[in-house]
């Protein structure tokens, strides 16, 4: 073999090895959904979109919304995708002619704002400064998870819903029902998909990095806030000159 041959033969064992291990990274950033109340990156590109969670603020409970919503094309292909990549039973039958459609539930953060102003403290300075570095940082604030209907009857029978976090600091969910508190370990519910929203930012009177709110990341910041914390940098430059 001369040496051209082993330089090909080189080059093609590098690009196999570099496509099982892309393959493995992306069906471990599919499998491992993120969990409401943590902060992730979102990453991918052409050929998939995934968000590697890389951390959970300092909070001590988040209130939650409990909402059922009806099935439709989207979100069952979304729901069907995931129990099969994750090799789970489909067990949720969908016909979109039939007028009763399946239901899911989604478990929402309620207020955004108590969370802005709790990363704006000191204490999550740190965290603010290196969610600021890169605009791809984002908030789980919803996740969608497929239950029985007994078990949707009950998530609407409460009264209330927080997160909390339980001594190994693992998210838990909490359901009141009158006398009753029911909890559940946050990644063991039957997740299927996830909501984000993005940190736009801007700054306080003395000009340092703040969080003045955070958005669904399909919407756009409010007026004189930015998605990217360096946007704040550059226009203070331009002003400045």
């Amino acid at each position: 073999m001369n040496p051209i041959q082993k330089l090909l033969l080189y080059v093609l064992a590098l690009t196999i090895l570099g496509c099982g291990a892309y393959k493995a990274k992306k069906q471990e950033a599919l499998l491992n959904l993120p969990l409401m109340g943590t902060v992730v990156k979102t990453k991918g590109g052409m050929l998939y979109d995934a968000a590697e969670q890389i951390g959970v603020p300092e909070w001590a409970s988040l209130k939650v919304a409990v909402k059922e919503l009806p099935f439709n094309i989207e979100s069952y292909t979304t729901y069907a995708r995931h129990m099969h990549r994750a090799a789970k039973i489909n067990s949720i039958p969908y016909n979109d002619s039939l007028r009763y459609k399946p239901k899911y539930i989604r478990l929402q953060v309620q207020n955004k704002i108590d969370i802005a102003h709790m990363l704006n403290d000191d204490a999550h300075g740190a965290m603010r400064n290196y969610l600021s570095l890169d605009p791809d940082h984002r908030l789980v604030t919803s996740v969608d998870i497929a239950l029985t209907e007994l078990e949707i009857q009950e998530f609407l029978a409460i009264n209330g819903a927080e997160l909390k976090k339980d001594k190994l600091n693992n998210i838990v969910l909490t359901l009141y029902m009158d006398d009753i508190e029911r909890t559940y370990q946050l990644k063991d519910l039957p997740i299927f998909d996830y909501g984000l929203s993005a940190f736009c930012w801007g700054e306080d009177q003395y000009h340092r990095l703040r969080i003045e709110n955070i958005v669904d990341e399909d919407l756009k910041c409010p007026k004189n806030t930015y998605l990217k914390a360096s946007k704040i940098k550059s226009d203070k430059a331009y002003l400045k000159f």
